[in-house]
């Protein structure tokens, strides 16, 4: 998902992005470059969330770099039952899926790294968040976690600041291929969408509107995009 908005997005905005497999984060970079974006790359595990906001700073820094939108599509899950889990396993989810938002968001936001620049957020949630999913409780509680946090940052930095979240259905990404792959005895299959499948295109066409100015009246909203599919099987 966040390939793909960045590929979309390219065409019109200059890029910061960031990923800690970096031959894929150099392939992602090329392929935005050559759209007409200045990219520059970030490499770095977000696992780490109480340093990346030092990291970015002095990023940003060093390279004069002024940050006007961020997007957060880090994610990672587990798939355990919760007598097999662990704090440690729920920790690192935590970190990739919220701290590591807040985090950057807290460096965005400090006048001394980014000045007044930051002038909207987008943060990717998911409809997990409404019916939940067997054996992967800390992705279902930080997806929560994710869309209250837009709720309120929404309130807290308007009017200078705009705040949505995107809650995806399911999308054939590679963290949902690797999961099945890896644990196909322990899912089911869902229900089936109210409209056909779709791909990642249509989550990159979301971000792209709410970053927008056709977005300029829109705050502390979550844009379900699942194809009517709101309440996913255990």
């Amino acid at each position: 998902m966040g390939e793909a908005t960045a590929k979309l997005l390219s065409s019109s905005r200059n890029l910061i992005l960031n990923g800690r497999d970096e031959a894929r984060l150099a392939a992602v970079g090329e392929a935005c470059a050559s759209k007409g974006a200045d990219v520059v790359l970030f490499p770095f595990d977000l696992e780490q969330a109480d340093k990346v906001g030092g990291a970015l700073k002095t990023l940003l820094k060093e390279k004069k770099l002024p940050v006007e939108a961020f997007v957060h599509f880090a994610g990672m899950t587990e798939v355990l039952p919760i007598s097999k889990t662990k704090y440690s396993v729920g920790l690192k989810v935590m970190n990739v899926n919220y701290f590591s938002a807040t985090e950057i968001i807290s460096t965005l936001l400090k006048k001394n790294v980014n000045g007044i620049n930051l002038r909207n957020i987008l943060l990717i949630s998911s409809i997990v968040m409404l019916g939940g999913k067997a054996y992967q409780p800390h992705y279902c509680s930080s997806k929560g976690a994710v869309a209250s946090l837009g709720k309120a940052l929404a309130c807290e930095l308007a009017p200078s600041v705009r705040v949505n979240v995107i809650a995806p259905g399911a999308f054939n990404t590679r963290m949902v291929k690797t999961i099945f792959k890896e644990n196909s005895a322990n899912l089911h299959f869902e229900p089936k969408a109210l409209l056909p499948p779709k791909t990642v295109d249509d989550i990159a066409c979301a971000a792209r509107f709410l970053l927008s100015d056709d977005a300029a009246y829109i705050t502390g909203q979550i844009l379900y995009v699942d194809g009517g599919r709101r309440f996913p099987s255990l």
